[in-house]
This record gives structure tokens, sequence and C-alpha cells, in this order.
């Protein structure tokens, strides 16, 4: 996974170092040509941050705006603060895909896991973040459907089988 160096704009930076955070991996890349050095998060972790704080929002958007009375300034404030405040936080990792963007993908050649420790879910990020940002998105419906449909068909069996 080469990618194009922002600051001398040459095709030479390459992948030195990946490490784990609590909910992703970071990829340090190192420029050959200009010694840069970026740390960039997988889009598909910028995905899952994105729908997962896109759900949240509806959901205090719901709770607090659906209701259909007057909605006070300062609620309104307070929600478009926080929107605007997330959006600089979330997507502030994705600027520096189109900073420094792929050129040549080919085969994932990303460097080994730091050792320091070992996380919980490395596997299952990993698997995610070979995926993309758009498969990102998604990731945290299918996790909600799923547990949603794991107490659904408890549920089931409970009041199918197990009552009175």
């Amino acid at each position: 996974m080469i990618r194009r160096c922002a600051q001398c704009r040459q095709p030479t930076l390459l992948p030195v170092s990946r490490r784990m955070q609590v909910y992703n991996s970071v990829i340090r890349y190192k420029c050959d040509n200009c010694s840069a050095e970026v740390d960039i998060t997988p889009a598909a972790s910028i995905g899952v941050l994105t729908m997962v704080g896109v759900l949240a929002f509806s959901f205090w958007g719901w709770i607090t705006f659906g209701r259909g009375g007057e909605v006070s300034i300062t609620s309104l404030s307070l929600f478009a603060a926080a929107v605007i405040i997330f959006s600089l936080i979330a997507f502030a990792p994705l600027a520096k895909h189109f900073r420094n963007p792929l050129v040549k993908a080919g085969a994932r050649n990303c460097p080994p896991l730091d050792a320091g420790g070992d996380h919980i879910a490395k596997r299952p990020i990993l698997w995610v973040e070979r995926l993309g940002y758009f498969a990102g998105l998604l990731v945290p419906v299918v996790v909600i459907l799923g547990v949603l449909g794991v107490a659904a068909l408890i549920g089931y069996i409970n009041f199918t089988y197990f009552s009175n």
C-alpha cells in the first residue's frame, strides 16, 4: 500500500509499522524521499465511527425533537455544536486519506502489528479494516441487528416453550 506523500508529492510513502488502539489499528507511513511520517487510520474504522455517530445523533435527535413540540434554542444549539464537533473529530482521520492518496494498492503488504500486549478484539478489528469505508458503515448496523435477532430468538423460545 504505497501512498503519495502530502509534503513532497512523490509516491514514496511506505508503511513502516502498525499498532492497535482501543477500537482500531493505526498504520504509520514514512516517506523515503523527505522522511515525513504520518499515522493513517484504516478507512473501515472511520466508517464504523461515522455510523456509530450517525446512529447516536439520530437517537438523540429523535428524543429531543421527535415529540413535535416547540424546540428551545439551547437544545438546538447544543445538538448543532455536538454534530459539528463530532464531524471535525470523525473526519480529521479521513482527510489524511485524501492528502496521502493510495498510489499502488496491489498486495496488502501491511507491516505486522507491533508487540505490545494482546488486544481482545484484534482479529475482528483487523478483518473489518480490510473491507473499506462503506463496509465499515454497515458493521454497526449488522452487529445491532445480530444482537436484536438473538434477543428476539431468546424471547420467542422463552414465551413459546416456557410460558405458564
